[in-house]
């Protein structure tokens, strides 16, 4: 179990596509970076769930998290996110428990609701059921986890989960929550499971969120979660101020374009937003640039270093896929592992977070 001196750095590996890339080319890449992140020695590796996206191709983060586990001997696999309402909950537990016994306790399964796209109308029960939030799957989750879920029939009787969470896992395995509301941060206080945030929230926002969490969790008389908060950052060291201004801008495009995708806005039409323009790609840079951990080493220590120690979160997702050529991920990472998470952990006084979670 992660202690608080414990710091974990991962990779979040979204499967974005880059300019003439098919299918078969990013799937390749993020087994390449997955393995690559383990032989460098990072703690974990963390999977999107998209549907619908011409630019990301991976409809199942719980199936690629299965192979990678395969894959791999010692990193941890977690999910960021599996899109909860679109699964049957006692599904997603009882494949949760298989990996967890497969992988010898090495599967983390995070949650959350994802974008109000058309897979709630294609794959889901319809938009009223991203309205309606996580709480009732969620709750079915984690009462198949631990054994409470019973058939409904006659007498109730058990049903029971096989197999079973690993020994070492017990009571169960580890379960986050993606959260990017008060509401949300409160579910998952009241169920004491610990948060992921992403992108959207620098530091002092993401400290406002872990602070208002805590104060749910002490006015109900909740311990603090088992396994620290996470957060998600694009890492990338440049020591071009140039090359870190052209890489945030596309990903800026990146993500304003995915607000324009059709398999989104067929969900809302009501609420278009408005169109990609240059404007929009500065603003959204600027604030990449002053916020994420881009740039040269010392910026990236200084940037994780303050993201670490003012949000009291411990678990760090590194979106590390900035450039489009693999070998300039390959040695992105490979800085980020030697020369930056080595840095930011002396600087914080943790001790290397590999093994039990």
């Amino acid at each position: 179990m992660t202690t608080h001196d414990d710091i974990r750095f991962g990779v979040l590996l979204s499967t974005d596509r880059y300019a003439d890339e098919s299918d078969g080319d990013v799937l390749a890449r993020t087994v390449e970076v997955a393995r690559f992140a383990e032989e460098l020695g990072l703690d974990d590796l963390w999977l999107t769930e998209h549907h619908f996206l011409g630019a990301s191709v991976n409809p199942s983060a719980l199936g690629l998290a299965a192979y990678l586990l395969g894959k791999t001997h010692t990193v941890h696999v977690g999910t960021a996110v599996t899109v909860l309402p679109l699964h049957s909950p006692v599904h997603v537990a009882e494949q949760t428990a298989l990996l967890d016994q497969l992988s010898g306790g090495r599967f983390v399964l995070g949650v959350g609701r994802g974008f109000p796209g058309v897979e709630y109308d294609v794959i889901g029960p319809g938009l009223a059921s991203w309205r309606a939030g996580l709480a009732e799957p969620l709750d079915l989750t984690l009462a198949t986890l631990n054994g409470e879920v019973t058939t409904g029939i006659a007498h109730g009787l058990p049903a029971p989960l096989r197999p079973s969470p690993a020994v070492r896992s017990l009571p169960r395995p580890p379960v986050y929550v993606a959260a990017g509301s008060p509401a949300t941060t409160e579910l998952a206080a009241d169920r004491g499971l610990p948060l992921l945030l992403f992108y959207d929230k620098g530091p002092e926002a993401k400290a406002q969120m872990v602070a208002h969490y805590d104060a749910r969790a002490r006015a109900g008389g909740r311990p603090a979660p088992p396994w620290g908060h996470a957060f998600a950052v694009f890492t990338q060291v440049t020591e071009s101020a140039e090359r870190a201004r052209r890489l945030m801008g596309n990903r800026a495009r990146f993500i304003l374009s995915l607000n324009n995708d059709p398999s989104r806005l067929a969900a809302r039409p009501e609420s278009v937003p408005p169109p990609v323009s240059p404007e929009s790609v500065g603003t959204l840079t600027d604030r990449l640039l002053g916020t994420q951990p881009v740039g040269s080493v010392e910026t990236c220590v200084e940037r994780l270093v303050r993201h670490v120690s003012v949000s009291g979160c411990r678990r760090v997702m590194c979106q590390v896929e900035a450039a489009e050529k693999t070998g300039d991920v390959l040695r992105n990472l490979e800085r980020l592992a030697t020369e930056v998470f080595p840095a930011v952990r002396r600087a914080v006084g943790a001790v290397p977070g590999r093994g039990a979670v």
